[in-house]
């Protein structure tokens, strides 16, 4: 996975929210039993909806930890005399689909999902085909659907 060092630290934060959030989900478990009558937790509905969160929690941790053990900083260039693709650069593409499919689009490229409109990340086939990249590039690459697309830089703002 690559990732700005900003990008970084934004995960590494995630990572301890989360583990927050699973001590407090466990005190959960541990108050749901200590207040239940009987059985600990059989028909302790507290105690198995904490339960059922705590494995969500838990697995969310495995997968961003598994994520950050396997990222690539990449670092941007502050030298911008030649025009070459960053993250949080705004890049216009020419993009051919193959049966006169072709249409040229601008996205911008972020290191992580956003909510922003036409954004494309850094770790997609579209972004790691343009990253670092200069203008006029002729480059390929597979897409989501398994089809391939011919992609051509033409701006970089």
């Amino acid at each position: 996975m690559l990732l700005t060092k900003e990008a970084y630290r934004k995960k590494e934060m995630e990572l301890k929210s989360l583990n927050e959030k699973l001590k407090e989900v466990r005190k959960e478990k541990a108050l749901q039993i200590s207040q239940s009558d009987g059985d600990d937790r059989h028909d302790n509905f507290g105690f198995e909806q904490a339960e059922i969160q705590e494995r969500a929690v838990i697995k969310n941790i495995r997968d961003l930890t598994a994520q950050l053990r396997d990222v690539t900083i990449v670092e941007t260039v502050e030298d911008k005399s030649k025009q070459i693709v960053q993250v949080g650069d705004l890049v216009k593409l020419k993009l051919d689909y193959g049966d006169d499919d072709v249409f040229e689009t601008e996205y911008r490229l972020q290191a992580l999902p956003s909510s922003e409109e036409a954004t494309v990340t850094l770790n997609s086939p579209i972004g790691k085909t343009i990253f670092q990249k200069e203008v006029g590039f002729l480059g390929e690459c597979r897409i989501a659907n398994g089809n391939k697309v011919k992609i051509q830089i033409l701006e970089i703002n």
